[in-house]
């Protein structure tokens, strides 16, 4: 037989009497058996009772100072300023070292630092080649009706110590005259046109190769051309500014 939870009018009747131990028992009874027969009130109960047990669980120790000797609590462990990637990935908590790969970290420029500024007097390698290649049509002019008037005005994009050199070893007095007066014929023929350096003025070395044919009175003499030229920039324009001849005859 079920047990019978007291009703309402018998509550009333044992909270006015003076309390004893029997009484207390019984209310206890009485609402154990209100809880144990409302679902809706004994979940409440049980949700009650775990958020006691688990908020008492999740409190932290009275004591911060009692598992770190520096006190304060517990702290994230310092960032290691030398550690080192593993597998290109730096360990969770440790400091980028200062380098990586053996290459150092750029330096940044320092903030309203002016630009660097690019050389006005660079020479461009592709423009150097094709200034020469325009220049040489003059220069290695053999033929007797236009050859001193083309090699004229090739000098004019040569510095003096350049034409010197270009005249004592291409269009000596001798050879000049005798292109002239027909004593003489040649001819150039154009092998390469390359840029070999750039130097750190802005200059550059353009090697130029051919042969070249002369013949006077007797057989053809064949030279093979091999010679550096320095392609200079001054004020809007280029100039030959140096040549190294390093030409040879052919033997027959």
């Amino acid at each position: 037989m079920p047990i019978q939870a007291p009703t309402k009018e018998r509550l009333r009747e044992l909270v006015k009497e003076r309390p004893t131990p029997a009484m207390i028992q019984e209310v206890i009874r009485a609402l154990f058996l209100k809880v144990m027969q409302d679902k809706i009130l004994l979940g409440l109960v049980i949700v009650g009772v775990l958020a006691v047990f688990v908020g008492g669980m999740a409190l932290p120790d009275d004591d911060p100072k009692k598992d770190h000797p520096g006190g304060g609590g517990a702290v994230l462990d310092s960032p290691n300023p030398n550690a080192q990637p593993v597998n290109g990935v730096v360990p969770a908590g440790q400091a980028m070292p200062a380098t990586m790969g053996g290459a150092a970290a750029p330096a940044l420029a320092p903030l309203g630092a002016a630009p660097a500024l690019e050389n006005p007097n660079a020479v461009k390698p592709d423009l150097a080649v094709e200034f020469v290649k325009w220049w040489v049509g003059g220069s290695m002019d053999y033929t007797a009706k236009s050859a001193e008037k083309s090699h004229q005005e090739a000098f004019k994009w040569m510095t003096p110590e350049a034409q010197q050199s270009f005249q004592t070893n291409f269009w000596s007095p001798e050879i000049s005259q005798g292109i002239t007066s027909g004593q003489v014929q040649a001819a150039f023929q154009p092998i390469s046109v390359q840029a070999q350096a750039v130097n750190p003025d802005g200059s550059v070395v353009v090697a130029l190769t051919g042969t070249l044919v002369m013949q006077a009175a007797g057989r053809p003499q064949t030279h093979q051309i091999v010679t550096d030229l320095l392609i200079t920039k001054q004020a809007s324009d280029l100039r030959i500014s140096g040549l190294y001849n390093r030409s040879y005859q052919m033997p027959q």
